[in-house]
């Protein structure tokens, strides 16, 4: 096989520049024609059988692409059309029945934004995990006979998509001569490079169901005895198991050249030798995909921490450090065995959830807290005090939870039928216990991810109001509700007060920060005991994202903000109120009990390159991970640049085709950002230099 530094530019383009077969098998028009007959023939067909009975005729029938040199061939045309068609064939025939009474555009069904009540819900099927200990465990033909012993629906349909999927290892590994897909048709995986191939394919065929694969499990828990194995028995060494890793690696960057989410590989908490070689792969390969999260204890290896934050310091900065500890006490503390959450993984970017037990839906639903603001500022009603206003503010909040939670409850009862998942649910022991889909709550742990978001934003507002209204008395509530009605034009000096005088969060000010535990300790308890309908609860997690798209649909702010502009990334400060520095911020940060949020927080550190540079800037970025999580922080990334480089790779981005940002829980590369979202990356960097 090719060295992988020579053939790196090819499988970069791997999935550009796919060429199928013509003689492999049938187009999409054939396998299209195949399944119009099935369906039919089989009028009132369950729909779970009717999906296994497409995906079964994708991996028998459809073309596919040879691929004798890639050490992981596994590309059959996805007929993707196929799928998406028939998703929102059942879409536009259910929705409507169980939202009569709340029409929405077609192009949201599935996503529903409503700001005027502050809330997103959906079908979230883009934060999934299979059980990745089984798969490797079993392989293809153990998960078939698995699913055989059931005779549910959902049993069949299982075991008719793993059929599918071995066959399609035979017909892949004759057409490309690979031995180690030859073998998974008949076996579990023995090497690490068959277990490798078996994670690939297992990948690329439930994204084609119709659920995406946002974490790859642990990389070095996982992989590590087959490495082991490999090493004893001669047929790798360390230098040809780093072939194989960026081989693997490569082709998660090349499906979406990052401009997805991002794949999540888990490192940690015990730290091995393939922890190790995977961090030295990931510097080396230097790409924004994959990507990876480290779960940290007070004993993590001090050199395996300088092995990741030399990668920060170098821009590759695609990981997340996650303080375990902590971790794992949100997910006691809320329901699971502390057996189960020491397995928890991050579903998502920073989401934890127990590997093989849950199907958490981190990104299910999104309550908007400065949003809840304006809904309450637009009654027109008076306060005589703050507390006054406060308490109404929460009130509001309880509000739209209450109606968030009934919305989706609503979408979680189209979901099994909206999109039944058997080759995801295949890989589940509880699923093929019960016999009940990923949808019906098959899996032990059945939750509803609530992403609470724009935190800043709700401290700094509600800061405003006390400070302008109450305390300096510089206008009253109606003069306030005037200023943001007209964007604060005409209002501009009590905007710069706004700004410039009232505390804001992010700089160790008490005055701030005594408000964000406010919201805090009052939002979290409301979405954690609200019940879902798969028989688990909502899951409360703090952070924001689509900072430039849900900037754009909320108003002007009490805090000085004016209507449209990007709101705050994750625990951050409002671009660029935290003037203090990062220890003021981190501090602000650390008030809060991050346990009480276990669907995952985190705060973003944006630093100059001067204060990292040399062997000095790495004890910089060790000694701040191990201090933060010590003393009780959550999840913690890094951005290291300048405001001239950005501004440089904006005026010539031919320069920058691999300046890397990190994007809330991914890394994009900053020259396929919009300019109105580089700009923020810049208003940052500009508050640091």
């Amino acid at each position: 096989m090719e060295l992988f530094d020579s053939a790196r530019k090819r499988l970069e383009k791997q999935y550009e520049h796919v060429v199928y077969d013509p003689e492999s098998g049938l187009d999409e028009q054939g396998i299209q024609t195949l399944f119009e007959a099935h369906c039919r023939e089989n009028p009132g067909e369950e729909h779970v059988l009717t999906k296994a009975f497409l995906l079964h005729l994708v991996c028998t029938k459809a073309r596919i692409a040879p691929e004798p040199d890639n050490y992981f061939a596994g590309k059959v045309d996805p007929c993707a059309s196929l799928f998406q068609k028939l998703r929102w064939k059942w879409v536009d025939e259910l929705w409507p029945k169980e939202f009569s009474d709340h029409s929405v555009p077609g192009d949201q069904k599935m996503f529903v934004i409503d700001m005027e009540h502050s809330i997103g819900y959906m079908i979230d099927t883009s934060h999934t995990s299979p059980d990745w200990m089984a798969i490797l465990k079993l392989g293809f033909p153990g998960l078939r006979d698995r699913a055989a012993k059931g005779s549910t629906a959902l049993h069949r349909a299982a075991v008719m998509v793993y059929d599918g999927a071995i066959e399609l290892c035979r017909r892949l590994g004759k057409a490309s001569g690979n031995e180690a897909l030859l073998a998974l048709a008949e076996r579990p995986p023995q090497t690490l490079r068959e277990a490798f191939q078996l994670a690939y394919l297992f990948h690329d065929l439930q994204e084609i169901e119709g659920e995406e694969v946002r974490t790859m499990g642990w990389f070095d828990r996982l992989y590590i005895d087959f490495y082991r194995r490999d090493l004893k028995a001669g047929r790798l060494t360390r230098e040809s198991a780093e072939e194989l890793i960026q081989y693997f690696w490569i082709a998660f960057y090349a499906k979406w050249q990052g401009t997805r989410f991002g794949k999540n590989f888990c490192f940690g908490p015990e730290i091995n030798e393939l922890s190790y070689l995977g961090m030295e792969v990931y510097h080396k390969m230097n790409t924004v995909d994959p990507k990876l999260s480290v779960r940290v204890t007070p004993d993590t290896p001090q050199d395996f921490l300088e092995l990741a934050a030399k990668n920060i310091r170098d821009g590759r900065n695609g990981i997340v450090f996650l303080n375990n500890d902590v971790v794992i006490q949100g997910l006691v503390r809320h329901g699971r065995t502390r057996e189960d959450a020491e397995n928890f993984i991050p579903i998502g970017c920073y989401e934890p959830a127990v590997l093989g037990k849950e199907i958490s839906t981190s990104g299910a639903t999104h309550l908007y807290l400065p949003a809840i603001l304006l809904q309450e500022l637009r009654n027109g009603k008076e306060y005589p005090t703050f507390e006054a206003f406060k308490h109404a503010y929460f009130e509001m909040m309880e509000e739209d939870v209450l109606l968030l939670r009934k919305q989706q409850c609503r979408c979680e009862k189209l979901w099994s039928e909206v999109n039944p998942s058997p080759f995801l649910a295949g890989s589940f022991a509880h699923c093929m216990e019960t016999g009940r889909d990923i949808s019906q709550g098959g899996v032990e742990y059945n939750s509803t991810g609530c992403v609470i978001s724009f935190f800043a934003e709700a401290v700094d507002s509600l800061a405003a109001v006390e400070f302008l209204v109450y305390q300096e008395k510089l206008c009253t509530l109606p003069e306030l509700r005037k200023a943001l009605a007209a964007d604060w034009n005409g209002w501009e000096k009590l905007r710069m007060i706004a700004r410039n005088r009232a505390p804001k969060w992010g700089n160790n000010d008490e005055r701030a920060d005594r408000i964000g535990r406010e919201i805090a300790e009052f939002v979290s308890p409301l979405v954690n005991r609200q019940e879902n309908a798969r028989g688990g609860h909502f899951f409360a997690s703090l952070y924001g994202q689509s900072v430039v798209e849900r900037g754009k649909q909320i108003g002007a702010l009490p805090d000085g903000r004016k209507a449209g502009t990007p709101v705050s990334k994750n625990m951050d400060a409002c671009i660029p109120m935290d003037k203090n520095g990062i220890t003021s911020l981190m501090n602000s940060v650390l008030k809060l009990d991050f346990s009480a949020f276990p669907c995952g927080t985190c705060l973003d550190l944006m630093l100059h390159p001067s204060a990292v540079r040399g062997e000095e800037g790495i004890e910089v970025l060790t000694a701040i991970i191990r201090a933060f999580i010590a003393a009780g922080g959550s999840g913690l990334q890094f951005n290291i640049f300048d405001a001239e480089t950005l501004r440089d790779a904006q005026r010539h981005p031919e320069k920058y085709t691999n300046l890397q940002v990190r994007v809330c829980g991914w890394n994009v590369r900053f020259t396929d950002l919009r300019p109105e979202e580089q700009n923020t990356f810049i208003a940052q960097a500009e508050n640091i230099a």
